[in-house]
């Protein structure tokens, strides 16, 4: 049975939320962190838990088991962030932890419509990076760690001036995907931001593309420290599922 002051409460909540998001909030943090812990449900529940990645010491034997094509992309080492949409509009993002940052992303520019508003919850996955501030050449002024502690603070305002990037790289809710191709080229025509993607047919093709990977990766223009490798089809990944931590139809590859 509904709680009956979840029942009174979450209209008022979803209201105070969205015009939040507009710019015209009508309550002050204290109040909606007041209202939002007495009806903690008010907001769509997070479906999709942010997982971690395998990174085997031998990959050979995960490629025998698990036949081609693949997706690779690079690894780009921010901190993980997931986008929740309400037919088609922007509601909030999260961490791994389930911790919110969706002021955050917004002051990182997420996209706040999707195109076609596509109806039900649209989860995309992205990588948070400070990118304005990168030096190829050296090491990033602004750590992965103080990349976190961004992603946590509240505000439209960042005090301490970390320019936020979303790097998106998955999603889900979205019908007609069959491929991760299809995935990353769907999140590019909305206008997401989102990492450079190579096919590879065999587990040599894998192999060739991470040694290549190792030779190059000191000059790339963002912090990066491996590949990800994914079985491109859709259906298979569904097929494998995941551990409580892990997905079985990716890994990473790290020098």
């Amino acid at each position: 049975m509904c709680n009956p002051l979840t029942l009174m409460l979450a209209p008022l909540i979803r209201l105070a939320d969205a015009a939040y998001r507009a710019g015209v909030p009508l309550i002050n943090d204290a109040t909606y962190d007041r209202l939002a812990r007495l009806c903690p449900n008010a907001l769509p529940p997070i479906t999709t838990p942010l997982l971690s990645l395998d990174t085997p010491a031998d990959p050979t034997n995960w490629l025998n088991r698990n036949a081609g094509p693949y997706t690779i992309q690079l690894k780009a080492d921010g901190v993980s962030v997931n986008c929740i949409y309400e037919d088609g509009v922007f509601i909030r993002a999260h961490l791994r932890s389930g911790r919110d940052c969706t002021d955050a992303a917004l002051r990182a520019g997420v996209l706040l419509d999707l195109p076609g508003r596509p109806p039900g919850t649209v989860e995309i996955r992205c990588e948070a990076m400070a990118l304005d501030d990168y030096q190829p050449s050296g090491c990033a002024p602004v750590s992965r760690n103080a990349v976190a502690a961004a992603l946590r603070r509240k505000g439209l305002v960042d005090p301490a001036d970390v320019r936020l990037s979303l790097l998106a790289f998955d999603l889900s809710g979205v019908d007609n995907i069959a491929t991760q191709r299809q995935a990353l080229s769907w999140l590019e025509c909305c206008g997401f931001a989102t990492l450079a993607c190579l096919d590879a047919a065999t587990p040599d093709d894998v192999l060739s593309t991470f040694a290549a990977f190792c030779l190059s990766s000191a000059s790339l223009p963002f912090p990066c420290d491996g590949l990800v490798v994914k079985l491109d089809s859709k259906a298979r990944q569904r097929q494998l599922g995941a551990t409580s931590r892990t997905p079985r139809w990716a890994i990473a590859l790290k020098p």
